[in-house]
């Protein structure tokens, strides 16, 4: 035995785990924590996920406690639940990794035909125009001029108040209902485009 390691009875140790014992296992935390996290950290890139995985060895090994009796090497068994969440996190990793690129891949295509389609592109495009037109020509008479002043002429709101003789307080209420109500007009190009 080395100088300075404590001397376990393997099969006392395993006994006061299994019961429970606190104390037993603060010890083993204590001896193989560190030693984990560089098993885990060969496996995994980041210290965190290292970290993560031996703390869920610790957890797996409180939860089973009362199956420890099977156990012949506490060394060997810690080691291998370690090695084992290791290549669990890599195999969810690489299945995340290949479902966000194939979800990306899908996209990407389908952004690609739509925006070189130019038939379908045209007639999005004058579809949403008569739409636009349709729903401004829906809105109330002043709050339409206020409207078009504003977005189709591009006069700022003091001018838009000077030149009908309103309040800019008037001008903001009609410019927020006429705003609401596009929005609502056009909710199918919205969403289509977010």
């Amino acid at each position: 035995m080395k100088k300075g390691q404590p001397n376990i009875n393997n099969e006392l140790f395993l006994s006061l785990l299994e019961k429970g014992e606190k104390c037993a296992f603060e010890t083993l935390f204590r001896l193989y924590y560190t030693k984990l996290v560089k098993i885990s950290k060969g496996y995994l890139v980041y210290q965190e996920e290292a970290e993560s995985i031996v703390q869920n060895v610790f957890l797996k090994l409180w939860e089973n406690k009362a199956s420890l009796g099977e156990v012949t090497n506490i060394n060997s068994y810690l080691y291998t639940m370690t090695k084992n969440l290791c290549l669990d996190q890599l195999k969810h990793e690489k299945i995340k990794k290949k479902y966000i690129d194939n979800n990306y891949r899908i996209r990407s295509e389908i952004q690609h035909k739509f925006i070189h389609d130019e038939t379908a592109s045209l007639l999005l495009e004058n579809e949403l125009e008569s739409k636009i037109i349709q729903g401004i020509e829906l809105l109330p008479e002043k709050c339409r001029n206020i409207f078009k002043k504003s977005r189709l002429e591009g006069l700022k709101r003091s001018e838009i108040a000077t030149e009908m003789g309103i309040s800019h307080k008037t001008v903001d209420n009609h410019m927020a209902s006429a705003l609401r109500h596009m929005r609502f007009h056009l909710r199918e190009f919205i969403t289509l485009s977010q």
